[in-house]
């Protein structure tokens, strides 16, 4: 079993679109960390003299700031972001400022912060997950998992397999496992390039140990403001991290399901990018929010990969009397899919002969 299995690994590994796709992703990702978020990223020196908790004095030093010319501009958020994160959390902000969801209630904050620290290097790593892993993610799943099955009908080794005396549900078995050792180094690779880019451009991972809620990205961009968890920032990453290989496994095993029922590779990558496109083009392009399909957008196969909204908001739901946050509830609804993708996919590569 651990030579068929090291077997169909290797024939992963050698397909040259993976290699010609990785070295593409990995560039695009050093542009993006060097050039996207161009001049002095490291505003340690800035935050030093406010950091702690947030007092009066600190608030008033704040607005006085914000009134200067130029607080807004891009090139100065480092001087300046510190002076509006003071107004931000500061106790009479967080009493008085209401937000509101995407459906007009009201978000509730459970978790109230009242301190000031300097934690931008884990704003830009906790969003590499959201934005580009996802994306680097599904491409390289696509391009190396869904010939898994789909080749061998292709090129009519298909029927040789299932005579095998290694048996059908072996084979099935030796693939899988191969796929999703595939899917664990792509995400151990990826997520080690972007610590080490980051890393190198801060010269620190300051922060470390900072609440989620006061981590941000962006000059006003704070995700997890509401999120009722507690936890600091690297311990979120470390819980990203892993949701994120989780949704990349789940995503493993579906493109395996439709590659099996497919004749070629091509069709089971056209179908998977249907599964995981449609929904991103219809609601994150588009803005399409219909309320009856507001579920399709919250339980996608893509949220688990981009993890974020799982941890934003103390979102629950009831289920047949019982009530269950929006975390568990994904994750319970995502196990059942793998299980029964994982399922379908032994079956039907047991059961099906020929593909017209």
């Amino acid at each position: 079993m651990i030579r068929l299995t090291q077997f169909e690994f290797a024939k992963i590994m050698t397909r040259k679109s993976v290699y010609l796709a990785l070295a593409g992703l990995l560039v695009l990702l050093v542009l993006y960390a060097c050039l996207g978020h161009s001049g002095p990223l490291n505003g340690t020196s800035y935050y030093k003299p406010y950091e702690g908790a947030i007092t009066e004095e600190k608030v008033q030093a704040a607005r006085d700031q914000m009134q200067k010319k130029g607080y807004s501009e891009e090139n100065k958020q480092n001087q300046y972001g510190v002076f509006y994160e003071i107004s931000m959390f500061s106790p009479e902000s967080t009493k008085n400022f209401t937000r509101y969801d995407d459906s007009g209630n009201v978000m509730e904050r459970t978790v109230t912060v009242s301190e000031i620290h300097y934690n931008k290097p884990w704003g830009y790593l906790l969003e590499y997950i959201d934005q580009f892993g996802v994306l680097f993610m599904m491409i390289m799943i696509l391009l190396g998992l869904a010939p898994v099955f789909a080749e061998e009908y292709a090129l009519g080794t298909a029927a040789l397999l299932r005579s095998s005396k290694r048996g059908r549900s072996q084979i099935v078995s030796a693939k899988w496992m191969a796929s999703m050792l595939y899917v664990v180094l792509c995400v151990i690779l990826f997520t080690s390039v972007n610590l080490l880019i980051y890393w190198l451009r801060f010269g620190n991972l300051a922060g470390a140990d900072t609440p989620i809620q006061s981590v941000g990205m962006y000059f006003q961009g704070f995700y997890y403001e509401f999120s009722p968890y507690r936890l600091s920032a690297v311990q979120y990453y470390g819980v990203q991290l892993v949701t994120h290989l989780a949704g990349s496994l789940v995503f493993g095993c579906i493109v395996l399901c439709v590659s099996v029922v497919s004749s070629t590779s091509f069709v089971a990558i056209i179908i998977n990018v249907a599964i995981v496109g449609v929904p991103y083009l219809a609601f994150d392009v588009l803005n399409f929010n219909p309320g009856w399909a507001k579920w399709i957008e919250e339980f996608s196969f893509s949220t688990m990969m981009r993890v974020t909204r799982l941890f934003q908001t103390p979102a629950s739901y009831s289920v047949f009397g019982l009530e269950l946050s929006y975390l568990n509830l994904y994750m319970i609804i995502m196990a059942v899919v793998a299980i029964g993708v994982i399922l379908g996919t032994y079956r039907t590569f047991r059961t099906r002969e020929v593909f017209s």
